[in-house]
C-alpha cells in the first residue's frame, strides 16, 4: 500500500477570530504561536516586582520572545523552569481552544465558502510543528495539548510531535510537492534514481537541499543527513531594510519600490547560488537533477507559479505587482547557464505538513489531519491521508502533480 496525502486548505483557515471568550479580537494565531508564547511571558513579568521577574533573565536580542520561556524551560532555574511550565500550559490551553472551535466548525470567517468550513470536521490528527515544537518544549505541549483535549471530550484527536521542525520541513515538502512528476521524468528516461532539488525562503535564510528519489517506487532515498543529501543556505539579503515593508497595505515611494526591486533580485540571485552550488554537488555524486525545482514560499500562491499574497519579507513579489516568481527564477537560473529548470512554488506551511505527514511518520492511520506550524506565527494544512495500492497510484499518477498530492511508501 502506498501512502497519499490530499491537501484542503492551508494555515489561512484557522487565522480566525473568536477563539476565545477572555479575548474575543484575538485571532487563533495571536493566541498560538511563537510570538503569543513571547507575549504571555512578557506579560507576566511586567506584573511581577524586579526581584520576582523570571523571564527577563533570557532575553533574546533584549526582548522576552518563545525562545526566551525554552530557555527558562532548560535552565537550571527551579522558578524559572516552574514559571514556564505554566506559560506553556497557557498556550496549549489556546491551542486546544483553537481546535476544538474549528472542529465544531465554529470560528471561522462569515465570508467562508461552506467547503472550507467543514475542513475542520471529523480532524484525526493534530500535527505541532514549528520553532515552539522542538525539542523538550514542543514535548511538553504536545502532552499539554493532549490533556486538554481529553478533558473536553476530543480525545478521539491523536496529538503528535512534528519530526521536521525547521529548515528541513520546507525543504522535504518543497520536494514532496514535485515527487510524482521527477520519479515519472526519470522512469521515461529510463533512470534508476533521480536527484531533486528543493528551496525554502525564510525570513533570515534561504535554504536549498538535494533529495534523492527512487522513480520506481517514489520514494525518497535515506543519505548521511537523513532525507537530505546535502544541503546548503544563505542568509536572507537586505534584512535591516526589509523594516520598511512592514505594512504591504500602504503606498510606497518611488525610492521604496526601487529599493523592493532591489531586495527581490537579490533573493534571487542567492537562491541561485544555491541551486547552482546544490547542483554541482549532485553532479559530484553522480546523480542527475529533475528539470523540476519547488520552491517553499510564505503567502498563497496560485497555479504553482505566482505569489497572491506575502509577508513582509517579500516586498512586491506578489502577482498583483506584475510579478510571476517561477518564471523569474527560472530566467535568473537561465543566465547563469544552469540547468534548463521548471520552477514550481508551494506554500511553506503546506510544504512542512507535506514533509511531516509523508516522511515524518512511520505508520499514519487513514483519515484527516492539521499541521499547525507553531512558529512566529501559525502556519499549516489540513488534509486527509489514504491508502491505496500500487495499481491504482500507477493508474492516476499522470495527475497526481497538479493536485497537490504527494506519495510514499509507508514504511
Amino acid at each position: 500500500m502506498i501512502r497519499q496525502v490530499k491537501i484542503l486548505g492551508d494555515g489561512q483557515i484557522w487565522d480566525v477570530k473568536g477563539i476565545s471568550a477572555a479575548c474575543p479580537e484575538k485571532t487563533f494565531e495571536d493566541l498560538f504561536s511563537g510570538r503569543a508564547l513571547g507575549e504571555l511571558a512578557a506579560s507576566f513579568d511586567c506584573s511581577r516586582s524586579k526581584a520576582e521577574r523570571v523571564f527577563c533573565r533570557f532575553k533574546e536580542k533584549g526582548k522576552i520572545t518563545g525562545v526566551s520561556v525554552t530557555k527558562a524551560l532548560l535552565s537550571h532555574h527551579p522558578s524559572a523552569k516552574k514559571q514556564a511550565r505554566i506559560i506553556l500550559r497557557a498556550l496549549a490551553l489556546n491551542g486546544a481552544l483553537g481546535i476544538e472551535a474549528l472542529t465544531r466548525g465554529k470560528g471561522f470567517k462569515k465570508n467562508w465558502p461552506s467547503r472550507q468550513k467543514n475542513y475542520w470536521k471529523g480532524l484525526d490528527l493534530a500535527l505541532i510543528g514549528g520553532g515552539v515544537s522542538e525539542g523538550k518544549t514542543g514535548r511538553l505541549l504536545v502532552s499539554l495539548l493532549k490533556e486538554y483535549l481529553s478533558r473536553d471530550g476530543f480525545s478521539r484527536i491523536r496529538v503528535e510531535q512534528a519530526k521536521f521542525p525547521g529548515k528541513e520541513a520546507g525543504v522535504l515538502g518543497a520536494a514532496a510537492k514535485i515527487l510524482a512528476i521527477a520519479a515519472k521524468e526519470a522512469r521515461k528516461e529510463g533512470r534508476k534514481k533521480i536527484a531533486v532539488i528543493g528551496l525554502d525562503l525564510g525570513r533570515d535564510d534561504i535554504g536549498a537541499a538535494l533529495v534523492g528519489i527512487d522513480p520506481k517506487t517514489e520514494q525518497i532515498l535515506k543519505g548521511q543527513k537523513e532525507y537530505c543529501l546535502f544541503n546548503c543556505s544563505l542568509k536572507t539579503p537586505y534584512k535591516k531594510q526589509l523594516k520598511k515593508f512592514l505594512d504591504s497595505r500602504r503606498n510606497y515611494t518611488k525610492g521604496e519600490r526601487e529599493l523592493g526591486r532591489r531586495i527581490r533580485a537579490a533573493i534571487l540571485e542567492k537562491m541561485a547560488r544555491l541551486v547552482g552550488k546544490t547542483e554541482a554537488y549532485a553532479r559530484k555524486m553522480g546523480l542527475a537533477c529533475s528539470e523540476y525545482i519547488a520552491v517553499a514560499v510564505p503567502g498563497t500562491t496560485a497555479a504553482s507559479s505566482a505569489i497572491l499574497n506575502s509577508t513582509d519579507y517579500l516586498p512586491f513579489f506578489r502577482k498583483k505587482d506584475g510579478f510571476n516568481f517561477s518564471r523569474s527564477l527560472e530566467a535568473v537560473l537561465r543566465k547563469k547557464t544552469l540547468h534548463n529548470y521548471r520552477v514550481y512554488i508551494i506554500n511553506d506551511g503546506i510544504a512542512a505538513g507535506l514533509a511531516n505527514v509523508n516522511f515524518g511518520l512511520a505508520a499514519a492511520r487513514q483519515g484527516k489531519f492539521a499541521f499547525l506550524g507553531v512558529g512566529s506565527g501559525l502556519g499549516g494544512c489540513v488534509g486527509i491521508i489514504s491508502h491505496k495500492s500500487k495499481v491504482a497510484l500507477r493508474l492516476g499518477s499522470g495527475q497526481a502533480s497538479h493536485k497537490f498530492k504527494a506519495k510514499i511508501k509507508s514504511f
